[in-house]
This record gives C-alpha cells, structure tokens and sequence, in this order.
C-alpha cells in the first residue's frame, strides 16, 4: 500500500514538472509577416504579428513598434509584451503611405543559438475596390508583404543615437526621387531591406535627384555618408512600378 502510494505521488509530481517545464519554440524571422486585421478603417490600422504565436515561451515576446509617414514624421510608437496585436489611430490622407517598423525580441527563447531577434520593415496604403454587383467603391488597407529580417547579430545597435531623418519626396516614387537635407559632400546608399547595397551615387549640394528606375518596386533603406563614411541621415523609400 505505502509504495502503491508512493508511486502515486512520484506520477503525480512527474506530470507537475512536466506541465510547468518551459517549452521553447522558435522559425526563422523570414517565417513572420504582418497582417492587416479586422477592425482597420480609414483613419485607423490593426495590425497582427504572427510572432507572437510562434515564439515561446510568450511573456517574453517584446515588440518596440514605430509608425512614420512618407516624410519620416513619427506617428505612432509603442513598446508591447506578450500581445501580438497594435492599433493604430492617424489623421493621414488615404493617399499617404504609413511605414511600420516592429522588432521583436526574446531573451528566454533562442533560435540557431542565440536570442530571438526579428525586424519586420514593411508599409501600408490604402487601395480603393468596387464591389462586383453594385459597383460601389470600397477601400482597405494593403501591406507590402515584407517578410522578418534576423538581426540578432545587431540588435544591439538599436540602443545608440540614430541618425538624422533625410527629407525626400515624392513618396511612392517611381523613377526618381528629391532628396534633400544632406551634408555637403557626400555619398547615398540605397539597400534593401536585407542591407544589400542596391544603388550608389556620390553627391556635392545638399539636395540632389536620385535615379530610382533601375530598382524593382518594394521598401528601401536610403543611407546618406558624409566624406569621412560616417552615417548622417537615413530613411526608408517605397518604390512602386
């Protein structure tokens, strides 16, 4: 009877530990991408992070959220935990685009070894439709459908001053664009999302036109260098074709 009783009590306690052990579950950034939510109107934007979901353990999920318009005006910014929902309320015209920006970050669950940290760097517009039978115009907001960037090599550069926001327009773009506000003499660096550099040009005054027409349609990142290489000024640049 006392071992029966035993062995009872050492199950039991077997399927405590088992339940209250701390399950870690991580994909890779490139899994993850935002999606337009129910509840999304014309001055409003709710977004879901599928992050959330699949990196555990979820208290730990902790997501810094920034909003911009085209000209690098902040909207919005948030710090969120263990919530993979965000709404955003704006005053913007349905022809602006607002950029989102979302890094994603779990100290108790690593992926390939080290702690999750995960960029997502995408943009929303409004895109107006009819409706087939009555032919009535109806809007919703679309995403470009950017997809997670691993930076978890990086991330820590996320704690030093940034540099100055560059003044363009217009935006979208399509073959060029206006930059201004840069320092004289210089360098301009388009990358993509990735950090690959995509196009280059050395600059003289402060505001110049940069030719875009050789770029696939998609979110840029434009670095401006001063003549010693060092980062004065940075943006993001949507090019539509």
């Amino acid at each position: 009877m006392t071992r029966s009783l035993l062995l009872m009590f050492a199950s039991f306690g077997l399927m405590f530990a088992m339940s209250n052990a701390q399950v870690t579950t991580t994909v890779d950034c490139d899994l993850m991408g935002l999606v337009v939510n129910v509840g999304s109107d014309s001055n409003s934007v709710n977004l879901y992070h599928p992050g959330g979901y699949l990196t555990f353990p979820p208290d730990y999920n902790v997501m810094e959220w920034e909003f911009t318009d085209s000209e690098g005006n902040l909207i919005h910014e948030a710090t969120t935990v263990n919530d993979n929902f965000i709404h955003v309320v704006h005053n913007l015209p349905v022809s602006d685009t607002l950029f989102v920006s979302v890094l994603l970050t779990n100290d108790s669950a690593f992926h390939n070894g080290v702690p999750v940290a995960c960029l997502i760097e995408d943009y929303v517009f409004w895109e107006v439709d009819t409706w087939p039978n009555s032919g009535d115009e109806y809007g919703t907001w679309t995403l470009g459908g950017s997809v997670g960037e691993d930076v978890s090599e990086t991330v820590e550069v996320h704690d030093k001053p940034r540099p100055g926001v560059l003044a363009l327009y217009p935006q979208p773009a399509t073959d060029q664009v206006v930059v201004s506000g840069l320092s004289q003499g210089g360098r301009l660096v388009v990358r993509d999302l990735s950090g690959t550099p995509c196009l280059q040009m050395a600059h003289g005054p402060s505001t110049v036109v940069l030719d875009l027409s050789s770029l696939p349609g998609g979110v840029y990142l434009l670095q401006s260098e001063n003549a010693q290489g060092e980062i004065q000024g940075l943006q993001k640049v949507m090019v539509v074709r």
